[in-house]
């Protein structure tokens, strides 16, 4: 496993413990906290994979072992999607709708995680 990819894992579980101490800690004050998890999202790391085409940023580290990308193949859709899945999600969690939801993760992954 590469270095970046451990990092990534560990980083991700601190997170979600964070996101959890907070909603608890905060949620008598009506603030609210979820974690946005998003995956095979096309952008600058992904470097132009899927619907957005984006060719700025720094792409994946060289020593980048692409079997693992086998292992994210979304199982909605075809390929990586656009960035507005990530905003339609973030924009329901600020709204209305998204009053009920604290203290989680939602991740936006095509069921990558399956």
């Amino acid at each position: 496993m590469s270095s970046w990819v451990a990092a990534l894992r560990r980083s991700a579980g601190g997170i979600q413990s964070m996101t959890h101490a907070l909603a608890a800690e905060y949620s008598k004050q009506g603030i609210r906290f979820t974690a946005v998890q998003p995956g095979s999202i096309s952008s600058g790391m992904t470097d132009g994979s899927g619907r957005s085409r984006q060719s700025q940023g720094p792409g994946l580290p060289e020593d980048t072992d692409w079997s693992l990308f086998a292992k994210l193949s979304p199982a909605l859709g075809d390929g990586f999607a656009g960035p507005e899945a990530v905003a339609g999600v973030v924009a329901m969690l600020a709204s209305r709708d998204g009053e009920f939801i604290t203290g989680t993760e939602i991740r936006i992954d095509g069921g990558t995680h399956f």
